[in-house]
């Protein structure tokens, strides 16, 4: 038997006080037999009726009398709060409905709806856990709307609906909507939506969308949508067996135990990594498993657990300086001695580069980023082979922001570069030269190619967007430290 968490049993007590709804012994029916005190005392059931209506007006007044709790309804209506052991098809209630073991069908309550918040009233211990162990469950089944809170003590399939929290004690299927929180102390399959937070604490499949927090411990398969997203492992196309199933986190921070699906946000964090991190800082483990495996692709300006980063100088026919400080990781590094993988004819690593260009002469600069996929070819898988990473090859793309005057330029001139670069290792670096393409597109007309001297073969390239456009072919060529 689950509990709620620490919050949504504070939200109950609080609710239940505040409605006088802490009800004494008298509202279950049981069935007894007289036994010796001295013996273990015997194994009790819930004993109910069934009525078609009930009309209550507090607790214990009504036209099921004091043991109303030992009644399923089909129509109840309870002009303040009422009692009863479940109901099946319509529930009213101006203050509160409170259901001691489960309910189909609709509840409409002012502050609270309560299902199974006094199912073992007058039991023994061992008499509850007999009757846990026979599979007894407080759940619920349809809709719940509530001014307050809607709480039910084990499984919810529908939905809820309330101004403040619901509160799950085990799994929740369908839609969770809240004006402050959702919690499931369990499993949900389907939408949890609130403005503070979202909490399912086994797993989540389906969407947990709120402004401050969503968590689970568990696995996600869906997405999370939020400033802060914890999820314990999300899968992904590199799962070990291979799984549909998929996972984002979508937010300003983003933590993932295990992350084999999407993580977009500010920053991003995962411990084990195998699926894409897109952020401005990005966290994850330097070294993969002992498993044959490749490793996930970052994507920001600054990454944490880097491998494989390195520094370019070089010229091209835009600046005749420029300076490339990358960081990353490696895609398929084994833990081998040599690190070379095992299968693949290439040590692969992903970069993501800072970029510096200038040009003295012209009082030109631009700065950018870059993401480059990084090959250093594998001749063997002995460390000592001098012909393992002998060979660079480089290809990516990069977008500079290009400035006059050596001031910041704030029209719009944006561009866009394909590359496609060789090297061969040279001393302590490599020696490379490369080809591109390249289109820039800007908004003042007057701060064309022309104002940059590009060495090259200049296209216009029309006015997309009513901007202005032009193309060249490009080369480079630099020294990698």
């Amino acid at each position: 038997m689950r509990f709620t968490t620490g919050c949504g049993r504070l939200q109950l007590f609080f609710l239940i006080t505040m409605l006088g709804c802490a009800f004494g012994p008298g509202h279950v029916a049981l069935g007894q037999n007289s036994v010796d005190p001295t013996m273990e005392a015997p194994r009790r059931k819930l004993v109910t009726q069934e009525r078609i209506f009930q009309f209550s007006l507090f607790p214990g007044i009504s036209t099921n009398g004091l043991n109303s709790g030992s009644f399923y309804n089909k129509y109840s209506i309870n002009l303040f709060g009422g009692v009863s052991a479940g109901n099946h098809k319509v529930e009213l209630g101006g203050i509160s409905n409170v259901n001691l073991q489960s309910t189909t069908g609709i509840q409409i309550a002012g502050l609270g709806n309560i299902v199974g918040t006094n199912a073992f009233s007058n039991l023994s211990v061992s008499e509850q856990r007999a009757l846990t162990l026979d599979g007894f469950k407080s759940n619920a089944k349809g809709i719940q709307v509530a001014g307050l809170l809607n709480y039910v003590r084990n499984n919810v399939a529908g939905i809820q609906l309330t101004a403040g929290f619901n509160v799950v004690g085990d799994d929740s299927k369908g839609i969770q909507l809240a004006g402050f929180g959702n919690t499931a102390g369990g499993d949900s399959e389907g939408l949890q939506l609130a403005s503070l937070y979202n909490i399912s604490r086994s797993s989540m499949a389906g969407f947990q969308v709120s402004a401050l927090l969503n968590y689970t411990e568990g696995q996600l398969s869906g997405a999370q949508i939020a400033l802060v997203n914890k999820a314990g492992k999300i899968k992904g196309g590199k799962t070990t067996p291979p799984t549909g199933e998929r996972g984002l986190q979508f937010g300003l921070v983003n933590f993932s135990k295990s992350l084999d699906g999407w993580q977009v946000g500010l920053v991003n964090f995962a411990k084990t990594f195998r699926g894409k991190q897109i952020g401005l800082i990005n966290f994850f483990p330097k070294y993969g498993s002992k498993e044959i495996m490749r490793m996930g692709t970052p994507i920001g300006l600054l990454n944490f657990g880097s491998r494989g980063s390195y520094l370019r100088v070089h010229y091209n026919e835009v600046f005749p300086i420029n300076v490339e400080r990358t960081t990353g990781n490696c895609l398929n590094c084994t833990w081998t001695q040599s690190e070379m993988p095992i299968d693949d004819r290439h040590k692969i690593f992903n970069q993501n580069a800072l970029i510096l260009g200038l040009d003295p002469s012209l009082n030109t600069w631009g700065f950018g980023y870059g993401f480059q996929k990084v090959l250093y070819n594998k001749s063997s898988m002995l460390p000592t082979d001098p012909n393992n990473e002998k060979w660079l090859t480089t290809y990516g793309v990069k977008f500079m922001h290009l400035n006059r005057n050596r001031n910041f330029d704030k029209t719009f001139n944006l561009l866009n570069r394909i590359n496609l670069d060789f090297g061969k290792r040279k001393w302590s670096g490599y020696m490379y030269v490369g080809v591109s393409l390249n289109y820039f597109i800007y908004a003042d007309g007057e701060a064309g190619a022309d104002v940059y001297k590009i060495r090259s073969v200049v296209i216009p390239a029309g006015h997309p967007f009513n901007l202005n456009a032009d193309f060249w072919p490009g080369y480079s060529v630099g020294f990698q430290f």
